[in-house]
Formats: structure tokens, C-alpha cells, sequence
């Protein structure tokens, strides 16, 4: 029997764990994949028929762009399986420093105003195709590891996860954009990556645009998170208090 004066709603939201509020509305991996598709059939068609191959390094960023949600799937794997912290902690770092790579896509839009052989429309709609598989595959790793911390630390700390790792992310796209730093350049050239990380921090004023572009692009990427979050509660139906 339904308790009296708790609507279904009511009932319905009870039943939620406290980090279901990090899931998102998009989807599931068939629709990623079909985007993904989409993206990779316009490159071979611009291809084909301008016999160009300019535009072939998105195939490459996109799957970059996928690496971080394959991290995540394996946290969440790992988590579940309670295996070492050391493995999990790895897997972390790995994910935060392949985060950026999703995101990045959006940027990619700067190509156009180089645009040649296509129509203008293609090249823009196929940059934006895969801009926007590359930002929602970042929200959807975002969202996953969101939930883990959640899970272990509380929604409170998730949240400022959440900010953070925006905040974090815009700027790993500073760094690969006008940097052209790589996310395994961590490994290979730790010296050189940490003089440019801290270059912003140690010289602020001359290194102003590091700056402007972390922020916008960290807001485009929290704000679309916060877009495709689970919509608001449902309102409580008539039998509701």
C-alpha cells in the first residue's frame, strides 16, 4: 500500500540514491556511437569528393574524445569490484588528464574560417557534429565519476567535484589547443608540463588568455552539464500531501 499522504512521486524520488541527482539525459552507447558514425561519415564524404585529406585528424580526436568515457566505465567497473585503491587512483588520474581531449572537440570549430573545396554549410555542420559528441561524451564521463564521488564523499563534495574538474578541464584545453601540450606529455616531458602549467599562476597578467579561455570554456562545459542533468522533480500528483 502506498503510505498515506506521500504521492508517487514522493515515493518514486525516495527510492533515488542521493547521487542519482548527477545523472544526465543523454544517452546511452548506441546513440553515442551513431553520432560518432555521423561525424566519421561526413570526413569520408568531404573527402571523396574534394580528395583532400585536411579534415581526416578529427577521426583522431574523436577517439581521443572516447578514451575518457572508457576510463570511466572502467573506474566505475573497478569501484564495483572494490579492487586497490592504487588501481583506482590510477585510473582516476588517467581519466582527469584524458578529460580535456572530449570537450576539445568543440574547439576544432576554429578550423572553419580555413574552410576550403567543401560548402561552407558542410564543413560547419560536420565540425559541429563532432564538437557536440565530444562535449557530451565529456559530460557523460563527467557524470559517471560525479556519482562514484558521490557515492564515497557525499553530494556536497561532488558538486564541487563537478566545478573543479570544469575548471580543470578548460584549462587542459588551453594547453593542447595553444600550447599543443598532449595528454601523455605528462609522462614524457613532466618538466615542460609543469613550467606551462604554472605559467598562468606565476606570470598572471602576461598569460591573460590561458586565463579567459579556461573560464569560457570550462562554463560551456559546466553549463551543458548542468543542461543535461535529470530534469527537476516531478511535481506531486493528486494524491500528494
Amino acid at each position: 500500500m502506498q503510505p498515506r499522504g506521500l504521492g508517487r512521486a514522493t515515493l518514486e524520488r525516495m527510492k533515488r540514491p542521493p547521487s542519482s541527482i548527477f545523472d544526465v539525459r543523454i544517452a546511452t552507447l548506441p546513440r553515442f556511437v551513431a553520432m560518432s558514425a555521423f561525424g566519421l561519415a561526413l570526413v569520408v564524404a568531404r573527402v571523396l569528393t574534394t580528395h583532400s585529406i585536411g579534415y581526416t585528424f578529427l577521426a583522431w580526436n574523436l577517439f581521443l574524445a572516447w578514451v575518457p568515457f572508457a576510463l570511466a566505465k572502467a573506474l566505475e567497473s573497478l569501484v564495483k569490484k572494490n579492487v586497490h585503491r592504487a588501481a583506482i587512483l590510477a585510473t582516476g588520474v588517467a581519466w582527469l588528464l584524458f578529460l580535456p581531449n572530449a570537450p576539445y572537440l568543440v574547439t576544432d570549430v576554429m578550423h572553419l574560417r580555413h574552410s576550403q573545396g567543401a560548402p561552407l554549410w558542410f564543413d560547419a555542420v560536420m565540425l559541429m557534429t563532432f564538437g557536440w559528441t565530444g562535449i557530451v561524451l565529456g559530460v557523460e564521463s563527467l557524470s559517471m565519476v560525479a556519482k562514484l564521488v558521490a557515492d564515497r564523499a557525499g553530494v556536497a563534495l561532488a558538486r564541487v567535484f563537478v566545478v573543479l574538474v570544469a575548471l580543470a578541464t578548460g584549462y587542459g584545453i588551453y594547453l593542447g589547443r595553444f600550447v599543443r601540450l598532449n595528454s601523455w606529455d605528462v609522462a614524457r616531458h613532466p618538466g615542460w608540463v609543469a613550467r606551462e602549467i604554472a605559467a598562468p599562476v606565476v606570470h598572471p597578467i602576461d598569460t591573460m588568455r590561458a586565463w579567459n579561455v579556461t573560464l569560457v570554456v570550462a562554463a560551456l562545459f559546466l553549463l551543458t552539464y548542468m543542461t543535461m542533468r535529470r530534469p527537476a522533480e516531478p511535481k506531486e500528483d493528486g494524491n500528494g500531501a
